[in-house]
């Protein structure tokens, strides 16, 4: 796969849209407060790349994409930005609302993620407001593997993480000198 960076680390890129906490995702991931959560006005307007260690992995690159459906960008432009981001990812994270239902935007990234090889899995987030059944049906109907999740209460971010470095420890890591 044609990478467009200059590191050798994989990049892990977790994208999602506005509001489905996919910044606290990323703050779980890393163990630390890299990225403006909360719906703040503040956020990033372009991707925040985080070095971190993932054992027993190695060097990864974390990077947090801007909200799908920015308020301050045309829908349509926010995800393309993103889909322009996903060749120079090795592995990506989409995160969903608990609540909503699968949208069409959802799964043009799964089909641009499938036309790319790139190893996906969906964090579905937010589940201690309950779960939409309709969202969970469409990610088995489109044959995605999901982690239901809770940033909030901490609860199945460390299984994702996981399952995420069991996925990376498949291929063999750019990162570490043989």
């Amino acid at each position: 796969m044609n990478k467009s960076h200059k590191q050798d680390k994989k990049r892990i890129v977790f994208i999602g849209k506005r509001n489905v906490g996919k910044s606290s995702l990323v703050n779980a991931f890393l163990g630390k407060e890299a990225c403006t959560v909360n719906g703040c006005h503040a956020e990033v307007r372009e991707a925040l790349e985080v070095p971190m260690e993932l054992p027993p992995y190695g060097s990864v690159v974390i990077v947090d994409t801007i909200p799908i459906a920015d308020a301050h960008d045309n829908k349509i432009d926010a995800l393309n930005k993103n889909i322009s981001l996903l060749p120079t990812a090795d592995f990506v994270i989409v995160v969903l609302d608990a609540r909503e239902k699968l949208s069409q935007e959802d799964k043009s990234i799964f089909s641009q993620l499938k036309k790319l090889s790139i190893p996906f899995l969906v964090a579905v987030n937010k589940i201690e407001f309950g779960i939409n059944s309709d969202l969970i049906n469409g990610l088995r109907a489109n044959n995605t593997t999901h982690f239901e999740i809770s940033c909030k209460e901490n609860v199945g971010v460390d299984a994702l993480k996981a399952r995420i470095t069991r996925m990376l420890q498949t291929e063999p890591n750019p990162s570490i000198k043989k």
